[in-house]
């Protein structure tokens, strides 16, 4: 299997894709898209992965979720796993024939997951776009923790951070370390097109940044660094919530502009 790759899942070949982040679709036939809250759909993949006191309780999953949408007319959603372990268990948990509940709503799947993309740790870790600049789209509301409150900017340094994290605690052990010193402020924002939408999880009231940023890096000692978190991106979702559909992110081709890096 080549470093990247999309297919329709079965069991030999999840064997082969080890040490793979990974996104799949769930097809819920049946069920209206805006009726289902990020609630509805964190309760379902919560059950299938947070199976002991431990998991459920883990400030970092090996997982996301993405909000309930249309795809050629069909309601599904996206889950994204950074633990291949889990991947046996979505194919049974996601199997057809299963019946799932999204609030008040129901449905028995007709097809399993389905594998979308996947991408060798060992190919984010050994390859190089050569990029000095990057373009992220936020495509959900994307939030970042400040104590007991929340922050919809999303600057360099939380957003690096966050993946950062998620690399350190989820990339395979062999793996070479991301080694990023973000105190000196080596990353900065050029270009800014989005907005922040407010939205209600559970008690909660949280700000978080939808549109598109291009961040820009002048320090060729980490730039690679940099290059690999925001391939990884797509995978680890970014801040805080990414477990209930928030910092769903996807890289963007970036523009050069005369006068700037």
């Amino acid at each position: 299997m080549s470093p990247s790759s999309a297919a329709t899942p079965n069991p030999i070949r999840m064997e082969a894709a080890a040490d793979m982040p990974s996104r799949w679709r769930i097809t819920t036939p049946g069920i209206d898209p805006t009726r289902v809250r990020v609630e509805h759909l964190h309760a379902v993949v919560s059950g299938w992965f947070d199976t002991t006191d431990d998991t459920h309780r883990a400030p970092a999953k090996p997982y996301t979720i993405s909000p309930p949408t249309r795809q050629t007319d069909t309601p599904g959603f996206d889950v994204t796993l950074l633990d291949d372990t889990l991947t046996n268990r979505l194919l049974t948990r996601a199997a057809p024939g299963v019946r799932l509940r999204l609030g008040a709503q129901h449905t028995r799947l007709t097809t399993g997951a389905e594998q979308l993309t996947a991408t060798a740790w060992t190919h984010l870790a050994g390859s190089d776009s050569g990029a000095n600049a990057w373009c992220l789209r936020f495509v959900t509301p994307t939030t970042f923790r400040r104590g007991n409150a929340f922050t919809p900017w999303p600057a360099p340094n939380p957003v690096l951070g966050s993946l950062r994290a998620a690399w350190r605690r989820f990339a395979p052990p062999d793996l070479p370390e991301i080694v990023l010193d973000l105190s000196t402020d080596p990353i900065w924002v050029t270009d800014i097109d989005g907005a922040n939408e407010i939205l209600r999880i559970n008690d909660l009231t949280i700000s978080g940044f939808v549109g598109r940023i291009r961040y820009t890096c002048d320090n060729p000692d980490i730039r690679a660094a940099v290059d690999r978190l925001i391939r990884l991106a797509p995978y680890a979702g970014i801040g805080a919530h990414t477990t209930r559909g928030l910092g769903q992110v996807r890289p963007e081709p970036t523009w050069h502009q005369p006068g700037r890096p």
